[in-house]
């Protein structure tokens, strides 16, 4: 189901090896594509880049940004002398619109344009060609496909290279920008005061579950709720505070009238998460909580101690009051803060008891670690706490 760029994630792709350029931050991307398709169907290349296997939409993935099926993977060459039928990847009459990718550690720009030129001499064999070259780097943006049309009038190849070995990959998907700015800045009911969540980042949280049901029991302004109710699962929020309950209600209500077919059920209502009673226990519980204090420099040593103690105590009868409500094997995925301090990040506390209080954390293959998301000049980051309830 789509209204204007936004997408309801059931359409498929093909089981073939695929190519995955991974996001600024890699291991969002590989932690919710091992959530959906399994450690054993993902394979790292680079720093950057994921070869999996299976079907998934990238319209369902916050942390990639790019989807392409693999067309060559071996060792390190000329592109152009890679096996692939160029003249088969032209329109024949009809202008063939097309840009190249290249991604590691060894390429430059003027070996992007090269390729991008000789190949172009290749292609007009076929039928008339335009080049889209990155205006600054070697790759091309989701936002210069897009807006030159660059998959609807042609293709883009991506060339990733990791040591001796190069895959070659003909783009078939990538992130709709425009959606995404849609649902973060035309929703009605924006506010300053709660964390302001990016969908991108509550896609990601939401797919390290796999309830059909999800819970937000600090459901600010909706965005887990929206993401939540787009890939077709039911959505049950609460906050404390009744203006954020409110403004979750004026948004999904605005979201129904975004969609051409009807929305899964949703409800929102006024509560506490250290006493809420949980409207289902076959459910997921995803949620960015209570972040704190928004901060602009380091804290001082008396004021962390004041902030982590505040947030652990929230958190610590949060987490307890839905271990007595939630089966074992129900699953958490929650946005905790960190504060950046001299040499590295303090963690709330809470993080250290789970076990005492009733779960376990998930284990990653891919993403050995806690998960953080920041931005290098952000004092207070988000981090996952990804748990199975005992």
């Amino acid at each position: 189901m789509s209204f204007g760029s936004f997408v309801m994630y059931n359409d498929d792709m093909t089981a073939t090896t695929h190519l995955a350029i991974l996001g600024r931050q890699p291991e969002l991307g590989l932690l919710e594509l091992e959530s959906l398709l399994g450690a054993d169907n993902i394979t790292l290349f680079g720093k950057k880049a994921s070869l999996f296997s299976g079907d998934v939409s990238i319209n369902r993935l916050g942390g990639v940004i790019k989807i392409g099926d693999v067309l060559y993977s071996g060792p390190t060459i000329d592109v152009l002398e890679a096996p692939i039928d160029w003249l088969g990847l032209g329109r024949g009459e009809r202008k063939t619109t097309f840009g190249l990718s290249f991604y590691g550690p060894s390429v430059n720009p003027r070996l992007v344009l090269a390729t991008g030129l000789e190949l172009k001499k290749r292609l007009r064999q076929a039928g008339p060609v335009r080049l889209v070259s990155p205006t600054t780097g070697t790759d091309l943006t989701a936002a210069q496909l897009h807006h030159n049309n660059v998959l609807g009038e042609g293709f883009e190849l991506m060339v990733m290279v990791s040591g001796s070995q190069m895959v070659v990959a003909r783009t078939t998907a990538v992130q709709d920008i425009d959606a995404y700015a849609a649902r973060d800045h035309a929703r009605p009911a924006r506010s300053a005061k709660v964390g302001m969540l990016p969908p991108k980042l509550a896609q990601v949280l939401l797919n390290t579950t796999s309830a059909p049901v999800i819970i937000d029991p600090f459901c600010g302004t909706g965005v887990v709720l929206q993401e939540a109710l787009l890939t077709d699962r039911s959505a049950y929020g609460s906050d404390l505070a009744p203006e954020m309950e409110a403004a979750t209600r004026t948004n999904l209500e605005w979201l129904a009238t975004q969609t051409s077919t009807p929305l899964p059920a949703w409800q929102v209502n006024t509560a506490d998460a250290r006493k809420a009673t949980l409207p289902t226990s076959e459910a997921a519980v995803v949620s960015e909580g209570y972040l704190g204090t928004n901060l602009t420099a380091m804290p001082g040593s008396t004021q962390l101690a004041e902030l982590e103690a505040e947030i652990t105590a929230l958190y610590r009868a949060s987490l307890l009051n839905w271990a007595r409500q939630l089966p074992s094997g129900a699953e958490i995925a929650l946005c905790l803060p960190n504060w950046r301090v001299q040499g590295g990040w303090k963690t709330p506390s809470v993080v250290d008891d789970l076990y005492k209080i009733g779960y376990t954390t998930k284990v990653f293959k891919h993403v050995p670690g806690p998960v953080r998301y920041a931005r290098p000049d952000q004092i207070v980051g988000r981090q996952f706490l990804l748990l199975t309830r005992l």
